[in-house]
């Protein structure tokens, strides 16, 4: 696990989750890579907006996978990162996600940690938690209005159905507790889920909580893809837009 801090010091943030581009794949056509175009130049546009991304952003084919290297674009390695290089000072970081695990099993090498590298992002491998800052305060130097934290996994499993694959997302919180956010990707779904908890304060008595559990979407067509042959209904295309208030402790996934 990666830890990484970002800060915006403006009154509201927003983080992109990108992941599960599998460049490279036939089925990232031209609806896929305009919808990623449009998402790259709202950020671009847009100062306190952030990028993570979080896994399979190659699809890595080889001759003993599902997807045939004969059909893939044997130049996405290079233009993964000529893609991304423009926007590198927004990216917070990158996860490897299973198509990045095929070139770690079979080489120990990823090639997420080779782009990261190049534009100069934390590379976190398997997972990332993210602590955001957000409202800089104008009578301190080091206070912030509002921090969250955001726990990042590309994850692994799931099922056909939207519930079943938000609760592989939902599975994260056997692992990290205290944290606002959890985004996992992996199951090409868009969706998001808010979820209250109760929690005892040291100052005494109950207090209330929300996390956000949110699927980060995909940008593959579904015709003429592996998914139409297994029978998993087609998904939106894209990403999840999360926005962080920085005058109160509020947040909105828009899909």
């Amino acid at each position: 696990m990666k830890y990484i801090e970002c800060e915006v010091p403006e009154k509201v943030a927003y983080i992109i989750v990108i992941a599960d581009l599998h460049y490279g794949d036939k089925s990232f056509s031209t609806e896929g890579k305009n919808k990623l175009l449009g998402y790259l130049k709202w950020v671009k546009e847009t100062p306190n907006a952030r990028i993570f991304l979080n896994g399979d952003i190659y699809n890595v084919a080889g001759r003993n996978t599902k997807t045939s290297p004969f059909e893939s674009n044997g130049s996405e390695y290079m233009e993964v990162i000529d893609l991304f290089k423009p926007y590198a000072n927004q990216i917070i970081g990158a996860t490897d996600g299973n198509h990045e695990a095929r070139m770690i099993d079979m080489f120990d090498m990823s090639p997420t940690q080779h782009m990261c590298r190049e534009l100069n992002i934390p590379y976190c491998k398997w997972s990332a938690m993210v602590r955001l800052k957000v409202g800089k305060r104008k009578d301190s130097k080091n206070r912030w209005r509002e921090n969250y934290f955001l726990y990042l996994h590309h994850t692994r499993g799931g099922g056909s159905t939207v519930g079943s694959k938000l609760n592989r997302v939902a599975k994260l919180r056997d692992i990290v507790e205290g944290v606002d956010v959890l985004c996992g990707s992996h199951n090409h779904q868009l969706a998001a889920a808010p979820q209250d908890v109760y929690y005892p304060s040291i100052q005494g008595g109950i207090k209330k909580r929300r996390i956000w559990m949110v699927d980060c979407g995909s940008f593959l067509d579904w015709n003429d893809s592996y998914a139409e042959q297994g029978m998993f209904a087609p998904s939106k295309l894209g990403s999840p837009r999360i926005r962080f208030s920085g005058t109160s402790h509020d947040i909105h996934v828009s899909l």
